[in-house]
């Protein structure tokens, strides 16, 4: 499995019309390899770990949405995501895995969990759980339709980076 930093936000143009298919994805608890694990960690973060079986979904999309929900929970309005990582295998499987913790003010991290700028940001929960619950809005973890490109394909915002309310700082 490929290992990989996620450094920007990523826009996944989708098939539509006669060849779209529509695959079952799951969203919840981990079970027979696809879901959400999450845990808090020592030093006070939550560990999130999104898993995806075929390339309906995209991991990160679900520890995201799952960062936003424990948010939420704990009464924030916002939440930090830090060092998320993500890999796939020959399958399309994914998997996927971050730190959060939730955060009153729509504000730059004080400091990045890894020590690098660059791997963290302060998100919006409203509009995380927004981008992130598929076109008819009920379904937890699966990017919606955010615009249609010139082509007239449906375009989705997801993935790292998603309902940032401070900039990312760019990898140089």
């Amino acid at each position: 499995m490929r290992v990989g930093i996620l450094i920007g936000l990523l826009f996944v143009a989708q098939a539509s019309g006669a060849n779209a298919t529509s695959t079952a994805t799951y969203y919840g608890p981990m079970k027979s390899g696809q879901g959400y694990k999450d845990q808090t960690t020592s030093d006070g973060f939550w560990r999130i770990e999104g898993a995806t079986r075929g390339r309906q979904m995209l991991a990160i999309d679900v520890a995201i949405y799952r960062a936003a929900e424990m948010a939420q929970s704990a009464g924030s309005k916002y939440v930090e995501i830090h060092d998320a990582i993500e890999g796939e295998n020959r399958m399309g499987d994914q998997r996927a895995t971050l730190f959060a913790r939730p955060v009153q003010t729509p504000t730059n991290p004080v400091a990045c969990r890894s020590g690098k700028s660059n791997r963290c940001y302060t998100a919006d929960v409203s509009v995380i759980m927004k981008r992130l619950s598929g076109a008819s809005g009920n379904r937890p973890g699966m990017g919606a339709p955010s615009f249609i490109d010139k082509f007239g394909r449906t375009v989705t915002q997801s993935g790292y980076g998603v309902g940032a309310v401070t900039p990312l700082i760019p990898v140089h």
